[in-house]
């Protein structure tokens, strides 16, 4: 959401080029400003950023409560809700995290090893 606000706010045709972006993704404002964290939709962001800086822009963020009976919030999670939940919009984001795959990975060597272990007959007499 956060990038979405961004490519909107760049594309409104005003002098002023100040912004708030008010969120209630506090793991993604925390994730922009940890610069030990390189996920490709927060380094997207970052590059965003980055271009909006040199056009003079000056971006601000604000953490708003989730669920506090804000409006422009809970509009958003409506429409974020029937996005998620309807099967005829294209997915417009594949990338898998790192993580996901460093994981499942991880799991698949150790169902291996585990077939492998049960398979093997020369320590079963030993038992």
């Amino acid at each position: 959401m956060i990038l979405r606000a961004l490519e909107f706010t760049e594309n409104i045709g005003t002098e002023d080029k100040t912004a708030t972006i008010y969120t209630d993704s506090r793991m993604t404002l925390d994730s922009v400003k940890n610069s030990n964290i390189h996920t490709y939709v927060i380094e997207v962001i970052r590059r965003k950023l980055a271009e909006m800086g040199e056009i003079k822009w000056k971006i601000q963020f604000c953490w708003i409560k989730a669920h506090a009976g804000i409006q422009g919030n809970e509009i958003a999670d409506i429409l974020a809700k029937e996005a998620a939940t309807n099967e005829e919009i294209i997915e417009s984001y594949k990338k898998v995290p790192k993580s996901v795959v460093l994981s499942e990975l991880g799991g698949i060597r150790i169902e291996k090893w585990q077939r492998e272990w049960d398979q093997i007959t020369k320590a079963a007499n030993l038992m």
